[in-house]
């Protein structure tokens, strides 16, 4: 396992969903180990309520309802700052919310305008298309989902929506798809990064991905391990940063290569905190993409703590 987890381990599972990792997790850490398990989504609680019941009963098994940026609040109250072995995060939307028309992250089946991970709380997608300037629409749109016709698509929303509010998502769809062309066609939908941009805005993600980037490194025991699975660009390119980061190597151009130091010297010399496991992303293989196409695009990045 990625997190290289033993009997006896403190393991967090930061996005729980429907419970899979977690009861990889609760297999590695033996009758003596605990696992934490960290949703934000009720519906994702009630089903591992469900389906890992008897962990739960034993103790090995505890559930935290929140945002995975509170992290840090749940290594404090449960008093295992600095002593967890792995921490995991499969960031973005699960397919158990993809599947489920009403929470309105696909256009696969019509479904109201959320995008929540929280339905209790917070702006839905819909108080953004309808309330949101062209401006801060068009922000959205290419900072978030790198979508080259931002503008047009967030002038076009703004005009349509001052004749009829959007509400369901295959509205939302069909309209991007009838007034944007693009000069090749892509097998994507053409609405494809406007969910996206609309997701991430609606949940922060982002910001609660830096967020959490940081404060697990810190929840880790020397030799821990923290494994993010990242499923586009503007996700992985925070997580490869943030790990380069925390391994001093954005530090090592200011040593002469021509100085015979060890590694260990240079670790000392840029503070390094971390190493990371494989020089460049997992992948997943053919069988998992055949077996689950959504994992295509799947990258898993890990890094130990020194």
């Amino acid at each position: 396992m990625s997190m290289n987890l033993s009997d006896g381990d403190i393991a967090i599972d930061c996005t729980m969903g429907a419970g899979g990792h977690t009861q990889a997790m609760i297999d590695a850490i033996g009758t003596d180990g605990l696992v934490i398990g960290v949703d934000r989504d009720e519906t994702a609680h009630k089903l591992v309520q469900a389906r890992l019941a008897e962990p739960i009963k034993s103790g090995r098994l505890e559930l935290v309802q929140g945002a995975f940026s509170g992290l840090r609040d749940v290594l404090i109250d449960k008093e295992i700052n600095g002593n967890v072995q792995g921490i995991c995060a499969d960031i973005g939307v699960s397919s158990m919310h993809l599947d489920q028309a009403d929470r309105g992250f696909s256009f696969q089946n019509d479904g109201p305008l959320d995008m929540r991970m929280d339905q209790s709380r917070g702006q839905t997608a819909a108080d953004i298309v309808n309330t949101a300037t062209e401006e801060a629409l068009t922000r959205i749109f290419k900072d978030y989902g790198e979508e080259p016709k931002a503008y047009w698509i967030a002038k076009a929303i703004v005009q349509e929506r001052v004749l009829k509010p959007f509400t369901t998502t295959l509205q939302l769809a069909e309209f991007v798809k009838a007034n944007i062309r693009y000069k090749t066609k892509s097998k994507k939908h053409p609405a494809t990064k406007v969910f996206q941009a609309l997701r991430v805005a609606v949940n922060d993600e982002l910001e609660e991905l830096r967020t959490l980037l940081q404060t697990a490194f810190d929840g880790l025991k020397k030799g821990g391990r923290l494994a993010i699975i990242s499923f586009h660009s503007l996700e992985d390119r925070i997580v490869k940063k943030k790990f380069v980061e925390l391994t001093g190597r954005n530090q090592r151009a200011s040593i002469p290569r021509d100085i015979p130091l060890m590694d260990s010297a240079v670790n000392e010399l840029h503070g390094a905190k971390g190493k990371i496991i494989k020089p460049f992303p997992t992948l997943p293989s053919s069988e998992e993409i055949a077996e689950n196409t959504r994992s295509r695009s799947a990258k898993l990045r890990v890094i130990e703590k020194l």
